[in-house]
C-alpha cells in the first residue's frame, strides 16, 4: 500500500509539531577545565581578576624606573645598578626597585614596585655582573603590560552558548577557573529492530549468511558522539512488541532522545509505531514524511520526551537523523537547530529529483574534492539501502521542496557531518 502524498507532512511541519508536544529539559553540569574542549557553555563566565594581574613585561630585558633615565644619551649613559632581586615569572614580589637600579626580567614577567618601564636586553650594555648602561631615555610604561590591559576583573570574557575550542580552555585555566559550567550532553538511546538483524560481523554456525549485519546502529551510534549526544546503543531488537516494549519503556526513562531504527513502515512486521502508541500518549505525531529518501520516517512523544522513528535502509534513516535528531541534539546541547559546518562548492553534473517525490525535501549526497581555489562536489544517486554508494561520498545537500533540479555550474551548500564528512584532522578526502 503506497501513501497518497497528500497524506505527508512536510519536514518542517512534522519538526514543529514535535517540539509542540516534548519539553526541552536543559542540564548543567560542571566540568574540569581541561575536559570541557568541544563543550557548551551554559552560563556566561565572568573574570574575578585582572589580567594580566599585575603590570608585566612585554620584553626580555630590564625594568626601570623612567625617571632614573631621563638624561641618558649614546654620549653619556646612565649606569644602572642590577638588582638583586630578580623578576621571577609567575611570581608577583613586593620589594621596591631603589633608586637608580634596573631589574633583570623575563617577558611575562610582574614589574617590581615603583618601576615602570622595560628595556629590552637588546638596548644595554652590560659593564659588568652589577651595572648596565642605559643610551637613551626610557618612556614610562615602555613594552608594559598594565594591569587588566587584557582583561579586567568583572568583564564578561565568554558567553553562554560558546562552543569551547583547545585556546578557550587554556585561557580559562589562566583565568584560574578549574570548573566550567556547560550543558549536559544528551543521552540518546538507540534502538534497531528486526528480527532479521545480527550484531555478530564474523561469519560463524550460529551466524546464518541470511542475517543482516545490524549497522545502522553503530553507525548513527557513531555520529551522536561526535556531535555532542552521549549514544546508548540498546542491540538489536527482533519483532516482538513485548520486547520492544520493554526496551522504549526503559529508554524513555533514562534518556533525553530515542532514536528506533527499522520497522516504520507497512508491513507485517512493522510494529514500531503500534508499540509506541500502545505506551502513552500523544504516541506517533507524524509518520509518513515529505523526504527523500526517508518517507515512512516518523516522530513521537511520550510524556514529553521525543521518539525519532528511522527507517531501516541507510539512506532514509540517515536522512532522518540529519533532519530531525541531529537538530534535536543540538537544541539540547544549547546550540541553534542548524550547524554551520559547510562548504559551498559547484556541482559537476546536472541533478534531478525523483519525480514522484520531487516536492519533497531532498537530501543529495555528493563527492567533495578540490579543484584549484575552489571545491567541486559530484552527486551520486542510487537506491536507498545502496551503503556503497554513501561510501563515496563525504558531504551532504539539503534540497528545498522547491526545488526539483540543480544544474552542473552552479553553487551548492554542502553540509559537512562528523564521522562521515571527516576523520581526525583531515576535514575531506582530496
Amino acid at each position: 500500500m503506497l501513501h497518497n502524498i497528500d497524506l505527508y507532512n512536510s519536514v518542517d511541519y512534522a519538526f514543529t509539531s514535535l517540539l509542540q508536544n516534548i519539553k526541552i529539559h536543559y542540564k548543567k553540569e560542571s566540568v574540569h577545565v581541561f575536559n570541557c574542549i568541544g563543550r557548551v557553555l551554559y552560563e556566561n563566565i565572568v573574570s574575578d581578576m585582572d589580567v594580566p594581574r599585575y603590570p608585566s613585561s612585554h620584553m626580555d630585558g630590564y625594568a626601570v624606573r623612567s625617571d632614573d633615565t631621563f638624561n641618558a644619551s649614546l654620549s653619556r649613559p646612565i649606569p644602572l645598578k642590577i638588582s638583586k632581586n630578580d623578576s621571577i615569572l609567575g611570581k608577583y614580589s613586593t620589594n621596591d626597585l631603589e633608586f637608580m637600579e634596573a631589574c633583570k626580567i623575563q617577558t611575562g614577567g610582574f614589574l617590581p614596585n615603583k618601576s615602570d618601564a622595560i628595556v629590552p636586553i637588546e638596548e644595554v650594555k652590560q659593564i659588568n655582573d652589577s651595572t648596565i648602561n642605559i643610551f637613551f631615555p626610557v618612556k614610562k610604561g615602555n613594552f608594559v603590560y598594565q594591569a587588566g590591559s587584557e582583561i579586567k576583573r568583572g568583564q564578561n570574557v565568554f558567553s553562554k552558548g560558546k562552543i569551547l575550542g583547545a585556546q578557550d580552555v587554556a585561557f580559562l585555566a589562566n583565568l584560574r577557573i578549574a570548573k566550567v559550567p556547560v550543558y549536559k550532553k544528551p543521552i540518546v538511546a538507540i534502538i534497531p529492530t528486526g528480527t532479521e538483524l545480527t550484531d555478530i560481523v564474523k561469519e560463524n554456525k550460529n551466524n546464518s549468511i541470511h542475517n543482516i549485519v545490524n549497522t545502522n546502529g553503530p553507525i548513527i551510534s557513531s555520529i551522536i558522539d561526535n556531535i555532542g549526544g552521549i549514544s546508548v546503543n540498546y542491540g538489536v531488537t527482533p519483532d516482538n512488541e513485548d520486547i520492544l516494549n520493554d526496551k522504549l519503556k526503559i529508554a524513555l526513562d533514562k534518556s533525553d532522545i530515542v532514536i528506533t531504527i527499522g520497522g516504520s513502515s507497512v508491513g507485517n512486521k512493522d510494529i514500531v509505531a503500534t508499540t509506541i502508541n500502545s505506551i502513552g500518549s500523544p504516541g506517533v505525531i507524524s509518520h509518513g514524511i515529505k523526504l527523500d529518501r526517508g518517507r515512512v520516517s516518523g516522530l513521537a512523544a511520550i510524556n514529553k520526551k521525543p521518539i525519532i522513528i528511522l527507517p531501516g535502509p541507510i539512506q532514509g534513516a540517515l536522512n532522518a537523523f540529519i533532519v530531525f535528531a541531529r537538530p534535536l541534539i543540538r537544541i539540547i546541547s544549547g546550540l541553534p537547530p542548524k550547524s554551520n559546518l559547510s562548504i559551498f562548492a559547484i556541482l559537476t553534473d546536472n541533478w534531478k529529483a525523483r519525480k514522484k517525490f520531487q516536492y519533497f525535501k531532498k537530501i543529495l549526497y555528493v563527492s567533495l574534492s578540490k579543484n584549484n581555489n575552489h571545491f567541486e562536489a559530484t552527486p551520486f544517486i542510487g537506491e536507498t539501502q545502496s551503503i556503497s554508494l554513501l561510501s563515496k561520498c563525504n558531504g551532504y545537500v539539503v534540497v528545498s521542496e522547491n526545488i526539483v533540479q540543480i544544474d552542473a555550474g552552479e553553487q551548492i551548500e554542502v553540509n559537512l557531518l562528523p564521522v562521515f564528512s571527516y576523520t581526525n584532522d583531515c576535514l575531506i578526502s582530496n
